[in-house]
């Protein structure tokens, strides 16, 4: 950890940015992110901010993995049609390094996946932010039986929302307890949890906790938190519309997967 902060001091003297201030949004990136960057309560990590054409985040550049990761989700976009390709990849605007590396990820399978934010589900519209979707920086050691299973429910069930409350903006990133655990020699920070905030196109907010564990694929109601809690646990205030409440707990809205799956393979002609 020193010795990664002592690099970013030093790059920093070299005209490469790391902020310890407040982050901003990059400009061309303000729809993926209309309310802006999130405040820290405490000292703001060194973070990098990574606009993309279809999500913003906010790098950290000692853990390597994104401490905010923000995207707009259209019912349009979630009914993409193109296929998978695996393509993960280091981010090519950060330096080696001050990254994560596919090597840190190596000798961990089926213990932590590369797991996404912004998940490459929801960019299956076009082949450019598809290929995006795969960077590192859009990903952290997750424990595999969460990655496979509930929070891909979540990531579902977002999608499933896309077409019946969208358009949603979707905020989603890591929350940290002391001490961090690592990965490779790039030492990739393990969040202990994940947390994820959706508003829909009325304004209503729905935001959920899941710890960095196996978890069981089912029913969302049981990590249902407020908005309050979240910022709590990660020690952040959100970017959310001025009227939005923080305090109460949203019932889980009502998740229709059937109905994403026939959209899905009417859209894009699956038999």
């Amino acid at each position: 950890m020193r010795r990664r902060l002592l690099g970013l001091a030093l790059l920093a003297g070299l005209g490469w940015s790391a902020t310890s201030e407040s982050a901003e949004i990059p400009a061309d990136c303000q729809a993926q992110a209309p309310w802006g960057a999130p405040q820290w309560s405490g000292t703001e990590p060194h973070l990098t901010p990574l606009g993309r054409r279809a999500y913003v985040a906010l790098h950290d550049d000692v853990k390597l993995v994104p401490d905010f990761v923000s995207w707009s989700l259209t019912a349009e976009h979630a009914l993409g049609c193109l296929p998978r390709k695996d393509s993960f990849a280091p981010d090519p605007d950060l330096l080696p390094g001050h990254r994560a590396e596919l090597a840190d990820y190596k000798g961990h399978s089926g213990i932590y996946d590369r797991g996404y934010f912004a998940p490459n589900s929801d960019f299956e519209w076009d082949a450019r932010v598809l290929r995006e979707s795969f960077y590192l920086s859009n990903m952290s050691p997750q424990a595999s039986h969460l990655n496979q299973w509930e929070w891909e429910m979540l990531e579902e069930a977002t999608r499933s929302w896309a077409l019946t409350r969208g358009p949603l903006v979707v905020m989603d990133g890591p929350i940290w307890k002391d001490p961090v655990e690592t990965i490779g020699a790039d030492e990739v920070g393990i969040p202990a949890a994940y947390w994820k905030v959706i508003v829909d196109g009325s304004g209503q907010v729905a935001a959920f906790i899941m710890q960095n564990q196996p978890t069981a694929k089912g029913d969302l109601t049981p990590h249902a938190v407020s908005v309050a809690q979240v910022e709590q646990a990660a020690g952040v205030a959100l970017p959310l519309p001025a009227n939005t409440d923080r305090g109460s707990v949203s019932a889980v809205w009502p998740v229709d997967l059937y109905a994403l799956q026939k959209r899905k393979h009417v859209t894009c002609h699956i038999r």
